[in-house]
Parts: structure tokens; C-alpha cells; sequence
């Protein structure tokens, strides 16, 4: 069972790792409500940085768990099949792997959230530029019609 002890210490490493990045995550509202570019650039190449990291713990415990299935006998690794087979270990493995999925969900619902406040930023800084540089409403500086304008579909046969 010495792989199922490191496949715990493995998911509670993922475990930790979201639960930093939320706490993160909580900080960015105030990046995307400054607008701050560069801050937002560094906070997703840290994000970037714990995908990865979090991949290759992903990866790691999934090695971890087919030692386990190998030791079982099995192709198939469940949490009750651990539970039957080393009831302490099953259990917490088990509690552990709630806490991820209840941490990646609470992640998720911040990106969610995150995301929709960039958006809503990015509507205030267009309609600002809108304001700065708006669209003539007769002709551009070239005396065409503006954009908006419909273009003449006339073919003209010239001899």
C-alpha cells in the first residue's frame, strides 16, 4: 500500500496547489476593476505556471493509482474497492478527493466570475475609446460616406 500512501500525498499536493490559486484567483478582481495590463499579464503567466504544475501532479498520480490497480490485481482502481481493501487509507483518499473536486469547482466558479468581470471592462474601455474617437456621421476625412452608408451596386458598361 506504499503506492495508495503516495498517491494520498500526491492529491493532497493538488489539494494545496488549489487552494493557493484561489486565494489568487480572489486577488484578480482588483487587477481586472484597475485594469492593470501588467498585472494581469504576470497573474496568467502564474496561472499558466499552476496548469502546469498541476498537470504533471495530475500525471503523477495517475502513475501512482495503476502501481495500486497492479497491486490489486485489478485494471480498475474505485474508491470502494480501496475501502474494501485498506479501509483507513480508502477513506481518506476518498475525503482528500472531495476536497479537490469541491477546490476545482470553487476555482472554476471564480474564473467564471473573473471572466465576466474582463468582459464587462473591456465593454467600459471600447465605449470610452468610442467616445474619444467617434465615427463621422456624414463622410471621413476623405469626403467618402461613412461605413455605415450603403455602396452603390451600378455596374457601368464603359465603351
Amino acid at each position: 500500500m506504499q503506492n495508495l500512501e503516495r498517491a494520498i500525498e500526491t492529491t493532497e499536493r493538488i489539494r494545496d496547489a488549489l487552494t493557493s490559486e484561489i486565494e489568487i484567483a480572489r486577488g484578480e478582481r482588483i487587477l481586472i476593476r484597475n485594469i492593470d495590463v501588467e498585472g494581469l499579464h504576470a497573474r496568467a503567466a502564474k496561472r499558466n505556471e499552476f496548469n502546469q504544475r498541476t498537470a504533471i501532479l495530475q500525471q503523477s498520480l495517475a502513475t501512482e493509482l495503476a502501481a495500486v490497480a497492479q497491486e490489486m490485481g485489478s485494471q480498475d482502481v474505485t474508491l470502494d474497492g480501496l475501502t474494501a481493501r485498506s479501509p483507513v487509507l480508502g477513506r481518506r483518499i476518498s475525503a482528500v478527493l472531495a476536497e479537490v473536486r469541491a477546490l476545482a469547482s470553487s476555482l472554476s466558479e471564480l474564473d467564471s466570475m473573473n471572466r465576466m468581470l474582463g468582459q464587462r471592462a473591456l465593454s467600459y474601455v471600447r465605449a470610452h475609446l468610442a467616445v474619444l474617437s467617434p465615427k463621422p456621421a456624414a463622410y471621413d476625412r476623405r469626403g467618402a460616406m461613412g461605413s455605415d452608408a450603403r455602396t452603390s451596386t451600378t455596374v457601368v458598361r464603359v465603351l
